[in-house]
């Protein structure tokens, strides 16, 4: 039985779904392939980390050049 299930899913490219209620519930795919899924996925996720810490470091940058830009005000620059 087990050697039929697997012919069925190599003709079909390794992919299964399952469903339940009407609804995708589950995928049946072969393990090399979610492996591979699974590390794609961490890479992107690395990626959008450096991105986000990027983006942290350069939006403080921006703010320590907008400091740098005031000057400071005195009782004796007010207008009385």
């Amino acid at each position: 039985m087990w050697e039929k299930i697997k012919k069925i899913l190599q003709k079909e490219g390794g992919k299964c779904i399952i469903v339940e209620d009407n609804q995708p519930a589950y995928l049946v795919m072969k393990l090399e392939d979610y492996e591979k899924l699974i590390e794609a996925n961490d890479e992107i996720e690395k990626a959008n980390r450096d991105i986000d810490q990027w983006q942290a470091e350069e939006k403080g940058k921006e703010i320590e050049t907008d400091k740098s830009n005031h000057k400071e005000v005195s009782i004796e620059d007010l207008p009385f």
